[in-house]
């Protein structure tokens, strides 16, 4: 037996490989995402941002107060109240106008039940809206 062991005194103990197989996949893989992101990130740049039609609020504004229906006169009076300063951020004579025109159209408002609108008032909403359409 002691002949036996003599000989097998030349096996070495196992040596422990280094296995590196989970960071290679975990390098690639990052790899692939930065590609990726990086890849996004030029295209969205590169091509040209589509505007939504009909989303553009300075467009909603002109096309609802060009269709405003004076037969209706509280949802006239609301929708003007609405769409106006849309239109009319910048002036400061036309903000003028408008709070003191509001003034004048709160009767229309706030009641179940209300007039039709006057000549004057619809002419004055026609006129205001003629000014900020230009």
């Amino acid at each position: 037996m002691n002949e036996t062991l003599h000989s097998l005194k030349d096996i070495k103990p196992p040596v422990e490989v280094p296995d590196h197989s989970l960071w290679l996949l975990l390098a690639m893989v990052s790899a692939v995402v930065v590609a990726v992101a990086l890849l996004g990130v030029w295209y969205f740049r590169r091509v040209p941002k589509r505007r939504k039609r009909g989303t553009d609020p300075i467009e909603i504004a002109k096309s609802k107060l060009e269709k405003l229906d004076f037969t209706d006169a509280k949802g006239a009076v609301y929708t003007f109240d609405e769409y106006f300063p849309v239109l009319a951020k910048d002036s400061e004579e036309l903000k003028r106008e408008f709070k003191e025109l509001q003034k004048r159209l709160e009767r229309y408002k706030y009641k179940r039940e209300v007039p039709p609108l006057e000549r004057e008032d619809i002419e004055a909403i026609r006129g205001m809206i003629e000014k900020v359409m230009k």
